[in-house]
């Protein structure tokens, strides 16, 4: 079964995958092989000093190897977050700097992944009582902070809301908007978010 793992660089990213057999015909960008750490390095130099180069599929047996020595080249920070449906079937959003978002944040020291899910969905969107359910899945993005590139993973998980307290966007880390979607109103939202909640939706079936 073909796998991939996406890296987002802004609008472009790296996917880590074990094909690239028919699943990538209409992508465009570089693709090549995984054979050592050395070479991984090089791609990345490359990736980042052209933008030329919109995407880089890289395959190789295992993924999760190859991630690992990709992040050795980063500073990784950790994160978690949470994808909420409430008893009317709604899922909740959250507005910060200029695009529609899921809650999530950076854990705390000796935090577990779970808990900081939990608390940050409570923290950024007022609401309590949550109960926390499946992983979704992992995503991947950059961003540039200081004069380093820190590469970000953030855990996603399910959580159900079965409660009526009113929303109250934390403005402290610069949210504006927290507001429960039905399913077949996220056009405003797909059309305004991020390429990993994109991801997240696909892989709970949503988009």
């Amino acid at each position: 079964m073909s796998k991939e793992c996406s890296i987002y660089f802004d609008k472009r990213k790296i996917v880590l995958t074990n094909s690239v057999g028919s699943n990538f015909n209409n992508q465009s960008g570089l693709f090549t092989c995984y054979n050592t750490f050395q070479e991984l390095s090089k791609i990345l130099d490359f990736f980042q000093s052209t933008v030329q180069v919109e995407n880089v599929f890289i395959s190789g047996k295992d993924i999760q190897s190859m991630l690992r020595d990709l992040g050795t080249m980063f500073k990784v920070v950790k994160a978690s977050g949470g994808l909420v449906q409430n008893s009317n079937g709604e899922y909740l959003f959250i507005f910060r700097y200029g695009k529609w978002d899921l809650p999530k944040g950076k854990l705390e020291l000796d935090e577990k992944i779970e808990d900081a899910a939990v608390r940050e969905v409570s923290e950024e969107t007022g609401i309590s009582n949550l109960i926390l359910k499946e992983h979704i899945t992992n995503t991947y993005h950059t961003y540039k902070q200081g004069g380093s590139i820190i590469l970000k993973e953030t855990h996603w998980f399910n959580m159900f809301y079965n409660d009526n307290e009113p929303l109250v966007p934390q403005q402290t880390e610069d949210i504006s908007i927290a507001k429960w979607f039905s399913v077949n109103h996220l056009d405003g939202i797909l059309n305004n978010t991020y390429d990993t909640i994109r991801e997240v939706l696909g892989v709970e079936g949503i988009v």
